[in-house]
């Protein structure tokens, strides 16, 4: 029990403080908090029982990351997996290695070797490429000059909700404002803030206030458009950082057209291994969605 209990506030210290000097989004974070956990847990526990004991105390934290700690839902669901999967190796490894009498040096390779892991993201030297692109793509009853119409439009966000994995509790799409295709303008979407919480449970660390992302349109052809970033204060930013926008489209017959939106963005999010197709996944749902928004009048 005292390991246990050793090992939560070190978790909850860890937390605060790798959050605290800008690191949330790295794998100090989310390999190194887990490891620290598991090593402590499996040199103080009985030997067997280690894993439990490691499920325990990640599994505390977790809980409490949204009431004490001000994360989200979507935040914590994301991060769970990892924790338990990076928690449960060390403290199985280490364990195995106590039991067959490996000596201290054998035993603290492999934390040595995950808390090395951990080094991802937390500088520029040891962060992997994370330039990525996505696209969904549509066929639509429509006339390419009826797509270029709808394009210049606002997106229908208020008309269509998220749906799948965007619905889980990532910010929300609440309105499309500008609108043109020629090179120069500006659209602007505003998300929602999050949900008011009860003074006795701590605010959420996205805030209340409505957030906005900007993009310019930058290239225009016969068939295409290019939007690049112009500015983002939304909740996004800290896990991405979009760098275009790429919409095309052609005819497919008199009464239908192809359309392919893109995404290009930059993974903020560490380590590459996990959180990379997940990105692409979510980024991809959200192209697909976009697409979704169109008014294309019908």
């Amino acid at each position: 029990m005292a390991g246990l209990i050793v090992a939560f506030v070190v978790g909850l210290v860890l937390f605060k403080l790798v959050k605290g000097v800008g690191l949330g989004q790295t794998a100090a974070f989310y390999i190194g908090i887990p490891t620290v956990l598991a090593l402590i847990l499996t040199l103080s526990a009985p030997s067997g029982r280690a894993i439990g004991m490691t499920i325990k105390a990640i599994t505390i934290l977790l809980l409490l990351a949204i009431p004490v700690l001000g994360e989200g839902f979507i935040c914590v669901l994301i991060a769970a997996p990892l924790f338990y999967g990076v928690g449960i190796i060390v403290a199985w490894l280490v364990d195995r290695l106590r039991r067959r009498g490996g000596g201290v040096a054998r035993i603290v390779v492999l934390p040595v070797v995950a808390l090395a892991l951990s080094a991802e993201g937390v500088a520029p030297a040891v962060t992997l490429p994370g330039d990525t692109a996505v696209a969904a793509h549509r066929t639509v009853a429509a006339t390419p000059d009826e797509v270029i119409a709808a394009l210049s439009r606002p997106l229908r966000f208020a008309q269509v909700a998220p749906t799948g994995v965007l619905a889980l509790g990532f910010p929300r799409p609440r309105m499309d404002h500008g609108s043109g295709l020629a090179v120069g303008d500006r659209r602007t979407v505003l998300f929602d803030g999050a949900h008011h919480r009860p003074s006795f449970i701590a605010a959420h660390h996205w805030g209340e206030a409505p957030s906005q992302v900007e993009f310019e349109v930058v290239e225009r052809g016969p068939n295409s458009v290019r939007m690049r970033l112009v500015s983002d204060t939304t909740p996004l930013a800290t896990w991405l950082t979009w760098r275009s926008v790429d919409i095309s489209w052609h005819s497919v017959d008199p009464g239908h057209t192809a359309i392919s939106w893109a995404l290009r963005y930059t993974r903020r999010l560490a380590p590459a291994w996990y959180f990379g197709p997940i990105e692409r996944v979510v980024a991809q749902r959200a192209a697909a969605y976009l697409l979704d928004a169109l008014d294309l009048g019908s």
